[in-house]
């Protein structure tokens, strides 16, 4: 095949032990394990395609900084599909439709056939990781489906360390991640990971794969837990395998080599995919960022009713605009819009109340 990339990229399988074939109607998970450079995104990427062709959705959800994943946006066989960027709260992205990524809805899967979610569209690495999140758990809390979504997480060990970040610890998020990995098919997600380091995820994880893909292991070779594989494929083979080559094993213990076609949109390395795809994302700067976030704590003020804390009003705008703005910050926004904060007596308890200035009600 081809190494240079075809526009319409196709894949063969030899099947050296048993056969399968991959049914892209189904939430399968796979696994493609390989050294920088190797082929494994442009793998997923094929493997994205023929879900996209079988009926499903293609979610890019997380890539490297450079923003591969906006790719698609060249790629001629998306041409008749609606691509939908997945943008963080402070990013404009000048003219292109997109959706904040903090308030995916399941009803959004209806606006588009391939959602992106890449770094340059977030302003930092938490809004990317919180935004990444959010859409994650919207979709696991799918409890019927007809159409397949094809989720790439590049770089599988950013999804456990993202949910780390949003949990008190990392026994619990680990616990929560496998638990949605595990249960991900009866919400129609199909997964497409790839790793550098096969024990860079955890075991509990790799167990649940359908489909592991392996590519050029460089000279590290494979972990001590897979070297059973050596016995059916030889490992000079498995350490020279070419970008467009492949060993695949699957759940059931069949085993086989495959080639594909490499897809011609593929980002390239040191290439300016933001200019060459046309998305121009402009960034609030940090008085922009006070502004927007000084509104966001007027327009709570004004909604909420009752007696309520700076706590209340973080956790409203959190759960109404997924920013986080930390209680001490909302009582600083609060005196530049006329409010303070007393202690009142609620329920027994001393508790700072928001009050307006000079109104002793």
């Amino acid at each position: 095949m081809d190494r240079r990339g075809k526009d319409k990229p196709e894949f063969e399988i030899f099947w050296t032990r048993g056969n399968r074939k991959i049914d892209f109607r189904k939430p399968n998970i796979i696994f493609s394990l390989g050294r920088r450079g190797s082929g494994k995104s442009a793998f997923l990427e094929l493997m994205a395609l023929k879900h996209l062709q079988a009926g499903g959705k293609i979610l890019d959800l997380f890539g490297s900084k450079d923003g591969e994943g906006l790719a698609w946006l060249r790629s001629p066989l998306t041409k008749d599909k609606e691509i939908k960027l997945l943008h963080g709260n402070l990013v404009d992205l000048q003219g292109r439709d997109g959706i904040q990524a903090t308030k995916f809805k399941l009803s959004d899967l209806d606006r588009g056939d391939i959602f992106i979610s890449a770094s340059p569209l977030y302003t930092s690495m938490d809004n990317e990781f919180d935004s990444v999140n959010h859409v994650f758990d919207t979709l696991w809390k799918r409890t019927y489906w007809d159409q397949p979504v094809f989720i790439i997480v590049r770089e599988a060990a950013n999804l456990l360390y993202s949910r780390i970040k949003i949990r008190p610890s990392q026994t619990m998020a680990k616990a929560e991640l496998v638990y949605m990995l595990r249960e991900s098919r009866h919400s129609g997600l199909a997964l497409g990971l790839d790793s550098t380091k096969h024990t860079s995820i955890d075991i509990d994880i790799r167990k649940l794969t359908d489909y592991l893909v392996l590519k050029n292991l460089g000279l590290y070779g494979l972990p001590r837990d897979l070297w059973w594989i050596y016995s059916m494929f030889d490992p000079n083979a498995l350490q020279n395998l070419k970008p467009n080559e492949f060993a695949i094993i699957t759940k059931e213990g069949c085993m086989g080599l495959g080639s594909f076609d490499l897809p011609r949109w593929h980002k390239r390395e040191g290439e300016h995919i933001l200019k060459d795809v046309g998305v121009n994302p402009r960034y609030y700067e940090a008085e922009k960022e006070s502004e927007q976030a000084l509104e966001y704590v007027r327009e709570a003020v004004e909604t909420l009713t009752g007696k309520y804390t700076p706590t209340d009003v973080s956790e409203w705008i959190k759960n109404e605009h997924g920013v986080e703005i930390r209680p001490e910050g909302v009582g600083l926004y609060l005196r530049r819009i006329g409010y303070t904060t007393e202690n009142r007596s609620i329920d027994g308890k001393q508790m700072r109340v928001v009050k307006q200035i000079g109104n002793s009600c």
